[in-house]
Protein backbone atom coordinates (compact mmCIF):
# COMPACT_ATOMS: atom_id res chain seq x y z
CA UNK A 1 0.00 0.00 0.00
CA UNK A 2 3.13 2.13 0.23
CA UNK A 3 2.16 4.47 3.08
CA UNK A 4 5.66 4.18 4.57
CA UNK A 5 7.26 5.96 1.62
CA UNK A 6 5.04 9.02 1.90
CA UNK A 7 6.68 12.24 3.02
CA UNK A 8 5.12 15.40 4.36
CA UNK A 9 3.68 17.32 1.47
CA UNK A 10 2.24 20.41 3.11
CA UNK A 11 -1.32 21.51 3.36
CA UNK A 12 -1.36 22.99 -0.15
CA UNK A 13 -1.69 19.46 -1.55
CA UNK A 14 -4.51 18.36 0.72
CA UNK A 15 -7.91 18.24 -0.86
CA UNK A 16 -8.39 19.25 -4.46
CA UNK A 17 -12.17 18.85 -4.10
CA UNK A 18 -15.07 20.92 -5.30
CA UNK A 19 -16.60 23.16 -2.66
CA UNK A 20 -20.33 23.08 -3.02
CA UNK A 21 -21.52 23.59 0.54
CA UNK A 22 -20.46 24.20 4.11
CA UNK A 23 -21.24 22.75 7.52
CA UNK A 24 -19.95 22.78 11.07
CA UNK A 25 -17.85 19.65 11.33
CA UNK A 26 -14.88 18.32 13.26
CA UNK A 27 -13.54 20.79 15.79
CA UNK A 28 -16.58 22.97 15.31
CA UNK A 29 -14.93 24.85 12.46
CA UNK A 30 -16.67 25.60 9.20
CA UNK A 31 -15.19 23.55 6.36
CA UNK A 32 -16.11 22.95 2.75
CA UNK A 33 -17.29 19.51 1.77
CA UNK A 34 -18.27 18.01 -1.53
CA UNK A 35 -21.80 16.64 -1.56
CA UNK A 36 -23.08 18.45 1.54
CA UNK A 37 -26.90 18.44 1.73
CA UNK A 38 -28.46 21.11 3.94
CA UNK A 39 -31.72 19.18 4.18
CA UNK A 40 -30.12 16.07 5.71
CA UNK A 41 -27.87 15.08 8.59
CA UNK A 42 -24.30 15.02 7.26
CA UNK A 43 -20.98 13.40 8.08
CA UNK A 44 -17.75 13.22 6.09
CA UNK A 45 -15.77 10.00 5.74
CA UNK A 46 -12.12 9.95 4.68
CA UNK A 47 -10.27 6.92 3.38
CA UNK A 48 -6.69 6.22 2.40
CA UNK A 49 -6.79 5.72 -1.35
CA UNK A 50 -4.44 2.78 -1.54
CA UNK A 51 -4.99 -0.76 -2.68
CA UNK A 52 -8.33 -1.12 -0.90
CA UNK A 53 -9.70 1.71 -3.02
CA UNK A 54 -12.82 3.66 -2.17
CA UNK A 55 -15.59 2.21 -4.34
CA UNK A 56 -16.55 -0.14 -1.50
CA UNK A 57 -17.08 2.86 0.79
CA UNK A 58 -19.11 4.85 -1.69
CA UNK A 59 -21.39 1.86 -2.31
CA UNK A 60 -21.80 1.24 1.43
CA UNK A 61 -22.62 4.93 1.96
CA UNK A 62 -25.42 4.72 -0.61
CA UNK A 63 -26.90 1.66 1.12
CA UNK A 64 -26.75 3.45 4.48
CA UNK A 65 -28.39 6.55 3.02
CA UNK A 66 -31.17 4.45 1.60
CA UNK A 67 -31.77 2.67 4.90
CA UNK A 68 -32.05 5.95 6.79
CA UNK A 69 -33.66 8.08 4.09
CA UNK A 70 -36.66 8.83 6.34
CA UNK A 71 -34.72 9.19 9.62
CA UNK A 72 -35.32 12.41 11.57
CA UNK A 73 -33.49 11.59 14.81
CA UNK A 74 -29.93 12.32 13.66
CA UNK A 75 -30.43 16.07 13.43
CA UNK A 76 -33.39 18.22 14.39
CA UNK A 77 -35.30 19.60 11.44
CA UNK A 78 -33.63 17.34 8.88
CA UNK A 79 -34.78 14.14 7.21
CA UNK A 80 -32.40 11.50 5.89
CA UNK A 81 -28.62 11.34 5.92
CA UNK A 82 -25.75 12.26 3.61
CA UNK A 83 -22.41 10.47 3.77
CA UNK A 84 -19.69 12.36 1.89
CA UNK A 85 -16.71 10.19 0.96
CA UNK A 86 -13.30 11.76 0.39
CA UNK A 87 -10.24 9.76 -0.67
CA UNK A 88 -6.60 10.80 -0.66
CA UNK A 89 -3.42 8.75 -0.68
CA UNK A 90 -1.20 11.45 0.77
CA UNK A 91 -3.35 13.15 3.37
CA UNK A 92 -5.17 10.17 4.85
CA UNK A 93 -2.35 7.81 5.76
CA UNK A 94 -1.70 7.22 9.46
CA UNK A 95 1.54 9.18 9.62
CA UNK A 96 0.04 12.33 8.15
CA UNK A 97 -3.12 12.06 10.24
CA UNK A 98 -1.06 11.73 13.40
CA UNK A 99 0.95 14.84 12.54
CA UNK A 100 -1.93 17.09 11.49
CA UNK A 101 -5.39 18.09 12.68
CA UNK A 102 -8.27 15.82 11.71
CA UNK A 103 -10.68 17.51 9.32
CA UNK A 104 -13.19 14.70 8.67
CA UNK A 105 -15.59 12.78 10.89
CA UNK A 106 -14.76 9.14 10.18
CA UNK A 107 -11.49 7.63 8.90
CA UNK A 108 -10.38 4.36 7.32
CA UNK A 109 -6.61 4.24 6.98
CA UNK A 110 -3.36 2.31 7.49
CA UNK A 111 0.01 2.82 9.15
CA UNK A 112 -1.65 3.79 12.44
CA UNK A 113 0.09 4.00 15.82
CA UNK A 114 -3.06 3.35 17.84
CA UNK A 115 -1.90 4.63 21.20
CA UNK A 116 -0.36 7.78 19.75
CA UNK A 117 -3.80 8.79 18.47
CA UNK A 118 -5.39 7.86 21.79
CA UNK A 119 -2.79 9.66 23.89
CA UNK A 120 -3.04 12.75 21.66
CA UNK A 121 -6.79 12.82 22.38
CA UNK A 122 -7.69 12.78 18.68
CA UNK A 123 -10.14 9.89 18.51
CA UNK A 124 -13.58 9.27 19.97
CA UNK A 125 -14.42 6.60 22.51
CA UNK A 126 -16.45 4.06 20.52
CA UNK A 127 -16.86 1.43 23.23
CA UNK A 128 -20.64 1.66 22.92
CA UNK A 129 -20.35 0.95 19.19
CA UNK A 130 -18.13 -2.08 19.72
CA UNK A 131 -20.03 -3.62 22.63
CA UNK A 132 -23.56 -2.57 21.70
CA UNK A 133 -26.19 -4.76 20.08
CA UNK A 134 -26.44 -5.08 16.30
CA UNK A 135 -30.07 -6.17 16.46
CA UNK A 136 -31.08 -3.19 14.29
CA UNK A 137 -29.28 -4.98 11.46
CA UNK A 138 -30.64 -8.42 12.21
CA UNK A 139 -27.65 -9.73 14.17
CA UNK A 140 -27.76 -11.19 17.66
CA UNK A 141 -24.20 -10.39 18.74
CA UNK A 142 -21.84 -7.40 18.90
CA UNK A 143 -18.84 -6.13 16.96
CA UNK A 144 -16.70 -7.13 19.95
CA UNK A 145 -17.74 -10.74 19.37
CA UNK A 146 -16.12 -10.54 15.93
CA UNK A 147 -12.74 -9.33 17.16
CA UNK A 148 -9.69 -11.55 17.40
CA UNK A 149 -8.45 -11.87 20.98
CA UNK A 150 -5.22 -10.09 20.00
CA UNK A 151 -7.19 -6.99 19.08
CA UNK A 152 -9.45 -7.18 22.12
CA UNK A 153 -6.50 -7.20 24.52
CA UNK A 154 -4.49 -4.59 22.62
CA UNK A 155 -7.23 -2.05 21.96
CA UNK A 156 -8.46 -2.01 25.57
CA UNK A 157 -5.13 -2.44 27.36
CA UNK A 158 -4.94 1.05 28.86
CA UNK A 159 -8.46 1.84 30.09
CA UNK A 160 -10.80 -0.96 28.94
CA UNK A 161 -12.20 1.29 26.21
CA UNK A 162 -12.24 1.00 22.42
CA UNK A 163 -11.13 3.92 20.25
CA UNK A 164 -10.62 2.18 16.91
CA UNK A 165 -11.60 -0.95 15.03
CA UNK A 166 -9.31 -3.01 12.79
CA UNK A 167 -9.73 -2.38 9.10
CA UNK A 168 -8.34 -4.90 6.57
CA UNK A 169 -6.00 -7.91 6.53
CA UNK A 170 -2.53 -7.14 5.16
CA UNK A 171 -1.26 -10.40 3.67
CA UNK A 172 1.89 -10.56 1.50
CA UNK A 173 2.96 -13.40 -0.73
CA UNK A 174 3.31 -14.84 -4.22
CA UNK A 175 0.44 -14.12 -6.62
CA UNK A 176 0.36 -16.85 -9.26
CA UNK A 177 -1.16 -16.90 -12.74
CA UNK A 178 -3.67 -19.75 -12.70
CA UNK A 179 -4.05 -19.90 -16.49
CA UNK A 180 -0.30 -20.13 -17.00
CA UNK A 181 0.03 -22.82 -14.35
CA UNK A 182 -2.59 -24.92 -16.14
CA UNK A 183 -1.28 -24.35 -19.65
CA UNK A 184 2.40 -24.97 -18.95
CA UNK A 185 2.08 -27.73 -16.37
CA UNK A 186 3.08 -25.97 -13.17
CA UNK A 187 0.77 -28.00 -10.95
CA UNK A 188 1.82 -31.19 -9.18
CA UNK A 189 -0.01 -34.47 -9.57
CA UNK A 190 -0.39 -37.08 -6.85
CA UNK A 191 2.87 -38.76 -7.89
CA UNK A 192 4.87 -35.56 -7.56
CA UNK A 193 5.13 -34.98 -11.31
CA UNK A 194 4.09 -31.81 -13.13
CA UNK A 195 0.58 -31.69 -14.48
CA UNK A 196 -0.95 -29.60 -17.29
CA UNK A 197 -4.50 -29.11 -18.55
CA UNK A 198 -4.23 -29.89 -22.24
CA UNK A 199 -7.92 -29.81 -23.10
CA UNK A 200 -10.81 -28.17 -21.25
CA UNK A 201 -12.86 -31.31 -21.80
CA UNK A 202 -10.42 -33.07 -19.46
CA UNK A 203 -11.05 -30.60 -16.63
CA UNK A 204 -12.62 -33.12 -14.26
CA UNK A 205 -9.76 -35.60 -14.65
CA UNK A 206 -7.23 -32.78 -14.33
CA UNK A 207 -8.68 -31.57 -11.04
CA UNK A 208 -8.88 -35.08 -9.64
CA UNK A 209 -5.24 -35.76 -10.58
CA UNK A 210 -3.85 -32.81 -8.63
CA UNK A 211 -1.83 -33.43 -5.48
CA UNK A 212 -3.28 -32.55 -2.10
CA UNK A 213 -1.13 -29.42 -1.77
CA UNK A 214 0.30 -27.95 1.45
CA UNK A 215 -2.79 -28.58 3.56
CA UNK A 216 -2.65 -32.31 2.84
CA UNK A 217 -6.35 -32.44 1.95
CA UNK A 218 -7.79 -33.01 -1.51
CA UNK A 219 -10.45 -30.83 -3.14
CA UNK A 220 -9.41 -27.62 -1.37
CA UNK A 221 -8.05 -24.30 -2.67
CA UNK A 222 -4.39 -25.43 -2.73
CA UNK A 223 -4.62 -28.66 -4.72
CA UNK A 224 -1.66 -29.15 -7.05
CA UNK A 225 0.45 -26.37 -5.56
CA UNK A 226 3.91 -27.02 -4.07
CA UNK A 227 3.54 -28.77 -0.73
CA UNK A 228 7.17 -28.49 0.43
CA UNK A 229 10.14 -26.15 0.12
CA UNK A 230 11.77 -28.66 -2.22
CA UNK A 231 8.72 -28.66 -4.46
CA UNK A 232 8.71 -24.86 -4.60
CA UNK A 233 12.33 -24.82 -5.75
CA UNK A 234 11.59 -27.56 -8.28
CA UNK A 235 8.61 -25.55 -9.51
CA UNK A 236 10.80 -22.47 -10.00
CA UNK A 237 13.25 -24.61 -12.01
CA UNK A 238 10.39 -25.99 -14.11
CA UNK A 239 9.14 -22.46 -14.83
CA UNK A 240 12.61 -21.47 -16.04
CA UNK A 241 12.79 -24.64 -18.15
CA UNK A 242 9.57 -23.57 -19.85
CA UNK A 243 11.16 -20.22 -20.77
CA UNK A 244 9.11 -18.28 -18.22
CA UNK A 245 10.26 -16.16 -15.29
CA UNK A 246 9.21 -17.46 -11.86
CA UNK A 247 8.98 -14.11 -10.04
CA UNK A 248 8.17 -10.52 -10.91
CA UNK A 249 8.91 -8.11 -8.07
CA UNK A 250 9.47 -4.42 -7.35
CA UNK A 251 13.17 -3.64 -7.16
CA UNK A 252 12.32 -0.21 -5.79
CA UNK A 253 10.26 -1.72 -2.97
CA UNK A 254 12.07 -5.02 -2.52
CA UNK A 255 10.94 -5.15 1.10
CA UNK A 256 7.86 -6.81 -0.36
CA UNK A 257 10.06 -9.86 -0.98
CA UNK A 258 11.07 -9.82 2.69
CA UNK A 259 7.45 -9.53 3.80
CA UNK A 260 6.31 -12.31 1.49
CA UNK A 261 9.03 -14.59 2.85
CA UNK A 262 8.06 -13.61 6.40
CA UNK A 263 4.87 -15.52 5.66
CA UNK A 264 7.03 -18.68 5.65
CA UNK A 265 7.82 -18.01 9.31
CA UNK A 266 4.20 -17.76 10.38
CA UNK A 267 3.19 -20.91 8.56
CA UNK A 268 6.18 -22.94 9.73
CA UNK A 269 5.75 -22.00 13.37
CA UNK A 270 1.97 -22.29 13.44
CA UNK A 271 -0.49 -20.09 15.28
CA UNK A 272 0.56 -20.61 18.91
CA UNK A 273 4.32 -20.54 18.34
CA UNK A 274 4.24 -17.55 16.01
CA UNK A 275 1.84 -15.55 18.19
CA UNK A 276 4.43 -15.84 20.96
CA UNK A 277 6.36 -13.10 19.12
CA UNK A 278 3.77 -10.67 20.56
CA UNK A 279 2.69 -12.29 23.83
CA UNK A 280 6.19 -13.39 24.94
CA UNK A 281 4.64 -16.13 27.01
CA UNK A 282 4.86 -19.88 26.52
CA UNK A 283 7.30 -22.64 25.67
CA UNK A 284 9.08 -22.11 22.38
CA UNK A 285 10.83 -24.60 20.13
CA UNK A 286 14.17 -22.97 19.30
CA UNK A 287 17.16 -23.83 17.14
CA UNK A 288 19.99 -25.37 19.12
CA UNK A 289 22.12 -26.37 16.16
CA UNK A 290 22.09 -26.04 12.36
CA UNK A 291 23.57 -29.16 10.79
CA UNK A 292 25.76 -29.29 7.71
CA UNK A 293 22.84 -30.45 5.57
CA UNK A 294 20.79 -27.39 6.60
CA UNK A 295 18.42 -29.20 8.94
CA UNK A 296 18.11 -28.07 12.53
CA UNK A 297 18.18 -29.52 16.04
CA UNK A 298 15.71 -27.81 18.37
CA UNK A 299 15.28 -27.39 22.09
CA UNK A 300 12.44 -26.07 24.23
CA UNK A 301 12.70 -22.88 26.27
CA UNK A 302 10.24 -20.99 28.46
CA UNK A 303 9.67 -17.48 27.06
CA UNK A 304 8.93 -14.41 29.16
CA UNK A 305 9.11 -10.67 28.41
CA UNK A 306 12.56 -10.71 30.01
CA UNK A 307 14.09 -13.15 27.52
CA UNK A 308 11.83 -12.61 24.50
CA UNK A 309 14.85 -12.10 22.24
CA UNK A 310 15.31 -15.89 22.40
CA UNK A 311 12.46 -16.14 19.89
CA UNK A 312 14.92 -15.02 17.24
CA UNK A 313 16.08 -18.63 17.34
CA UNK A 314 12.74 -19.93 16.08
CA UNK A 315 13.38 -22.46 13.33
CA UNK A 316 10.81 -20.83 11.06
CA UNK A 317 12.99 -17.73 10.86
CA UNK A 318 15.97 -19.77 9.73
CA UNK A 319 14.01 -21.75 7.13
CA UNK A 320 12.37 -18.57 5.79
CA UNK A 321 15.77 -16.95 5.31
CA UNK A 322 17.15 -20.11 3.74
CA UNK A 323 14.25 -20.27 1.30
CA UNK A 324 14.60 -16.56 0.49
CA UNK A 325 18.31 -16.98 -0.16
CA UNK A 326 17.68 -19.86 -2.54
CA UNK A 327 14.92 -18.09 -4.42
CA UNK A 328 16.26 -14.52 -4.46
CA UNK A 329 19.97 -14.74 -3.67
CA UNK A 330 20.73 -14.70 -7.39
CA UNK A 331 19.03 -13.61 -10.61
CA UNK A 332 18.16 -17.18 -11.61
CA UNK A 333 14.47 -16.90 -10.76
CA UNK A 334 13.86 -13.19 -11.44
CA UNK A 335 14.62 -12.95 -15.14
CA UNK A 336 18.42 -12.82 -15.29
CA UNK A 337 19.00 -9.37 -13.80
CA UNK A 338 17.92 -7.22 -10.86
CA UNK A 339 15.17 -4.79 -11.79
CA UNK A 340 14.30 -1.27 -10.63
CA UNK A 341 10.53 -1.60 -11.10
CA UNK A 342 8.19 0.58 -9.13
CA UNK A 343 5.40 -1.49 -7.57
CA UNK A 344 2.88 -0.36 -10.21
CA UNK A 345 5.34 -1.23 -12.96
CA UNK A 346 5.85 -4.69 -11.46
CA UNK A 347 2.08 -5.23 -11.40
CA UNK A 348 1.77 -4.09 -15.00
CA UNK A 349 4.67 -6.23 -16.20
CA UNK A 350 3.16 -9.27 -14.54
CA UNK A 351 -0.30 -8.78 -16.02
CA UNK A 352 0.86 -7.79 -19.51
CA UNK A 353 3.46 -10.55 -19.74
CA UNK A 354 0.73 -12.79 -21.11
CA UNK A 355 1.25 -10.89 -24.37
CA UNK A 356 5.06 -10.51 -24.28
CA UNK A 357 8.08 -12.73 -24.79
CA UNK A 358 8.93 -12.66 -21.07
CA UNK A 359 6.08 -14.37 -19.26
CA UNK A 360 6.00 -14.06 -15.47
CA UNK A 361 4.49 -16.88 -13.43
CA UNK A 362 4.22 -15.09 -10.08
CA UNK A 363 4.13 -11.56 -8.65
CA UNK A 364 5.44 -10.71 -5.17
CA UNK A 365 2.84 -8.39 -3.70
CA UNK A 366 0.16 -7.72 -1.12
CA UNK A 367 -3.38 -9.01 -1.52
CA UNK A 368 -4.64 -5.55 -2.56
CA UNK A 369 -2.60 -5.66 -5.80
CA UNK A 370 -5.64 -6.20 -8.07
CA UNK A 371 -7.15 -2.87 -7.04
CA UNK A 372 -3.89 -0.98 -7.54
CA UNK A 373 -3.47 -2.58 -10.97
CA UNK A 374 -6.90 -1.44 -12.18
CA UNK A 375 -5.40 0.96 -14.80
CA UNK A 376 -3.51 -1.92 -16.42
CA UNK A 377 -6.60 -4.14 -16.52
CA UNK A 378 -8.56 -1.26 -18.06
CA UNK A 379 -5.84 -0.69 -20.65
CA UNK A 380 -5.87 -4.36 -21.69
CA UNK A 381 -9.65 -4.33 -21.92
CA UNK A 382 -9.51 -1.33 -24.25
CA UNK A 383 -6.74 -2.77 -26.41
CA UNK A 384 -7.48 -6.50 -26.41
CA UNK A 385 -11.04 -6.77 -25.12
CA UNK A 386 -9.88 -8.87 -22.17
CA UNK A 387 -11.60 -7.87 -18.93
CA UNK A 388 -10.19 -8.07 -15.44
CA UNK A 389 -12.81 -10.71 -14.71
CA UNK A 390 -11.40 -12.85 -17.53
CA UNK A 391 -8.07 -13.33 -15.75
CA UNK A 392 -7.45 -15.89 -13.02
CA UNK A 393 -4.96 -15.38 -10.22
CA UNK A 394 -4.43 -16.86 -6.76
CA UNK A 395 -2.25 -16.40 -3.68
CA UNK A 396 0.24 -19.25 -3.41
CA UNK A 397 -0.08 -20.86 0.03
CA UNK A 398 3.20 -21.23 1.84
CA UNK A 399 4.74 -24.68 1.33
CA UNK A 400 5.83 -26.74 4.34
CA UNK A 401 9.36 -27.62 5.35
CA UNK A 402 8.52 -31.27 4.64
CA UNK A 403 5.53 -33.47 3.80
CA UNK A 404 5.01 -34.44 7.46
CA UNK A 405 4.14 -30.80 8.27
CA UNK A 406 1.08 -30.75 5.99
CA UNK A 407 -1.83 -28.83 7.43
CA UNK A 408 -3.84 -25.58 7.33
CA UNK A 409 -2.14 -22.26 6.69
CA UNK A 410 -1.11 -19.88 9.43
CA UNK A 411 -1.05 -16.35 8.00
CA UNK A 412 0.34 -13.06 9.27
CA UNK A 413 -1.48 -9.75 8.84
CA UNK A 414 0.45 -6.47 8.91
CA UNK A 415 -0.05 -2.79 7.89
CA UNK A 416 -1.65 -1.44 11.12
CA UNK A 417 -4.89 -0.45 9.41
CA UNK A 418 -7.75 0.93 11.53
CA UNK A 419 -11.08 2.77 11.41
CA UNK A 420 -11.95 5.52 13.88
CA UNK A 421 -14.09 8.60 14.55
CA UNK A 422 -12.71 12.10 15.10
CA UNK A 423 -13.25 13.05 18.74
CA UNK A 424 -14.48 16.49 17.65
CA UNK A 425 -17.10 15.16 15.24
CA UNK A 426 -20.24 17.28 15.67
CA UNK A 427 -22.75 14.57 14.69
CA UNK A 428 -21.42 11.73 16.81
CA UNK A 429 -24.67 9.76 16.78
CA UNK A 430 -24.67 9.55 12.99
CA UNK A 431 -20.95 8.75 12.81
CA UNK A 432 -21.31 5.92 15.32
CA UNK A 433 -24.33 4.48 13.54
CA UNK A 434 -22.44 4.46 10.26
CA UNK A 435 -19.55 2.68 12.01
CA UNK A 436 -21.96 0.03 13.34
CA UNK A 437 -23.46 -0.41 9.88
CA UNK A 438 -20.08 -0.95 8.23
CA UNK A 439 -19.19 -3.68 10.72
CA UNK A 440 -22.24 -5.83 10.13
CA UNK A 441 -21.63 -9.19 8.52
CA UNK A 442 -23.56 -8.08 5.44
CA UNK A 443 -21.38 -5.04 4.83
CA UNK A 444 -18.09 -6.78 5.54
CA UNK A 445 -19.16 -9.54 3.19
CA UNK A 446 -19.67 -6.98 0.42
CA UNK A 447 -16.30 -5.41 1.24
CA UNK A 448 -14.53 -8.75 0.70
CA UNK A 449 -16.30 -9.39 -2.58
CA UNK A 450 -15.60 -5.88 -3.87
CA UNK A 451 -11.93 -5.61 -2.86
CA UNK A 452 -10.72 -9.25 -2.75
CA UNK A 453 -9.44 -8.41 0.75
CA UNK A 454 -10.74 -9.63 4.09
CA UNK A 455 -11.66 -7.41 7.01
CA UNK A 456 -9.73 -8.19 10.22
CA UNK A 457 -12.82 -9.54 11.98
CA UNK A 458 -14.81 -12.77 12.09
CA UNK A 459 -17.62 -13.02 9.52
CA UNK A 460 -18.76 -15.07 6.56
CA UNK A 461 -18.84 -13.90 2.96
CA UNK A 462 -22.27 -14.76 1.57
CA UNK A 463 -22.66 -16.92 -1.51
CA UNK A 464 -24.35 -14.10 -3.51
CA UNK A 465 -21.46 -11.76 -2.68
CA UNK A 466 -18.85 -14.39 -3.53
CA UNK A 467 -20.46 -14.74 -6.94
CA UNK A 468 -19.60 -11.11 -7.71
CA UNK A 469 -15.91 -11.42 -6.73
CA UNK A 470 -13.04 -11.89 -9.15
CA UNK A 471 -11.33 -15.26 -9.37
CA UNK A 472 -8.60 -13.92 -7.10
CA UNK A 473 -11.21 -12.64 -4.66
CA UNK A 474 -12.97 -16.01 -4.55
CA UNK A 475 -9.68 -17.80 -3.92
CA UNK A 476 -8.78 -15.38 -1.11
CA UNK A 477 -12.15 -15.91 0.55
CA UNK A 478 -11.58 -19.67 0.56
CA UNK A 479 -8.02 -19.34 1.82
CA UNK A 480 -9.00 -16.96 4.61
CA UNK A 481 -11.84 -19.23 5.76
CA UNK A 482 -9.48 -22.20 6.13
CA UNK A 483 -6.52 -20.40 7.73
CA UNK A 484 -5.54 -19.06 11.12
CA UNK A 485 -4.32 -15.47 11.27
CA UNK A 486 -1.82 -13.91 13.68
CA UNK A 487 -2.04 -10.15 14.30
CA UNK A 488 1.01 -8.30 15.72
CA UNK A 489 -0.68 -7.06 18.88
CA UNK A 490 -1.00 -7.83 22.58
CA UNK A 491 -1.64 -6.04 25.85
CA UNK A 492 2.04 -6.01 26.84
CA UNK A 493 3.42 -2.52 27.45
CA UNK A 494 6.61 -3.56 25.69
CA UNK A 495 4.70 -4.30 22.49
CA UNK A 496 2.45 -1.24 22.82
CA UNK A 497 5.36 1.12 23.48
CA UNK A 498 7.50 -0.25 20.65
CA UNK A 499 5.06 -0.57 17.78
CA UNK A 500 7.76 0.37 15.26
CA UNK A 501 9.63 -2.77 16.30
CA UNK A 502 6.83 -5.31 16.59
CA UNK A 503 4.04 -4.23 14.24
CA UNK A 504 6.45 -3.37 11.45
CA UNK A 505 9.27 -5.41 10.00
CA UNK A 506 12.17 -4.52 12.34
CA UNK A 507 11.64 -7.55 14.55
CA UNK A 508 12.16 -9.85 11.56
CA UNK A 509 14.78 -7.86 9.64
CA UNK A 510 17.36 -6.18 11.89
CA UNK A 511 20.48 -8.31 12.27
CA UNK A 512 24.07 -7.80 13.43
CA UNK A 513 26.44 -9.55 11.03
CA UNK A 514 30.21 -9.03 11.00
CA UNK A 515 29.95 -5.87 13.04
CA UNK A 516 27.38 -4.33 10.71
CA UNK A 517 23.64 -3.86 11.18
CA UNK A 518 21.68 -5.31 8.27
CA UNK A 519 18.02 -4.43 7.75
CA UNK A 520 17.12 -6.07 4.46
CA UNK A 521 17.68 -9.78 3.73
CA UNK A 522 16.93 -9.23 0.04
CA UNK A 523 19.80 -6.76 -0.30
CA UNK A 524 22.05 -8.81 1.97
CA UNK A 525 21.66 -11.94 -0.15
CA UNK A 526 21.80 -10.03 -3.44
CA UNK A 527 25.01 -8.22 -2.47
CA UNK A 528 26.67 -11.17 -0.73
CA UNK A 529 26.66 -9.47 2.68
CA UNK A 530 25.47 -12.57 4.51
CA UNK A 531 24.30 -16.13 4.11
CA UNK A 532 20.94 -17.27 5.48
CA UNK A 533 22.68 -18.89 8.45
CA UNK A 534 24.67 -15.73 9.18
CA UNK A 535 21.60 -13.53 8.91
CA UNK A 536 19.66 -15.88 11.18
CA UNK A 537 22.36 -15.78 13.85
CA UNK A 538 22.52 -12.02 13.35
CA UNK A 539 18.85 -11.64 14.30
CA UNK A 540 19.64 -13.04 17.73
CA UNK A 541 22.81 -11.00 18.07
CA UNK A 542 20.97 -7.76 17.31
CA UNK A 543 17.87 -8.27 19.44
CA UNK A 544 19.68 -9.74 22.45
CA UNK A 545 21.81 -6.58 22.54
CA UNK A 546 18.87 -4.21 22.03
CA UNK A 547 16.39 -5.97 24.29
CA UNK A 548 17.12 -4.04 27.47
CA UNK A 549 16.26 -0.78 25.68
CA UNK A 550 12.68 -1.92 25.05
CA UNK A 551 10.47 -0.73 27.88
Amino acid sequence: MKSKRIIALGTTLLMGITTVGAFSACGGTTVKNEGYDATKANISVATYEGGVGYAWLEEAAKRFEEKYKDATHFQEGRTGVKISVDKNKYTYNGEQLAANSLTKDVYFTEGVDYYKFVNDNKVADITDVVTGSLSTYGESGTIEDKLDSSFTSFLTAKDDKYYMLPFYDGFYGFIYDVDLFEQEGFYYDKDGDFLALRDESQRETFEESKSNGPDGVHDTYDDGLPATYEQLIALADQIVAKSCVPFCYSGTYNDYVNKACRSFIADYEGYEQFKMNYTFSGTAKLVKEIKEDGTVVTEEKAITPENGYELQRQAGKYYALKMQEELFGSVKYVGGSWNGFDYTVAQSEFIKSKYTSQRYAMLIEGVWWENEAEPTFTELENIRGEKKSDRRFGLLPMPKVNAEAAGPQTMFSANSSFAFINKNCQNMELAKEFMRFLHTDAEMSKFSAKTSISRSLKYKVSEPDQATATYFGKSMIKMREQSKVVYPYSSLDMVINNSAVFTEAAWYLNASVGGKTLKNPFDAFKDGQATAKEYFNGLYNYQSTMWSSLK
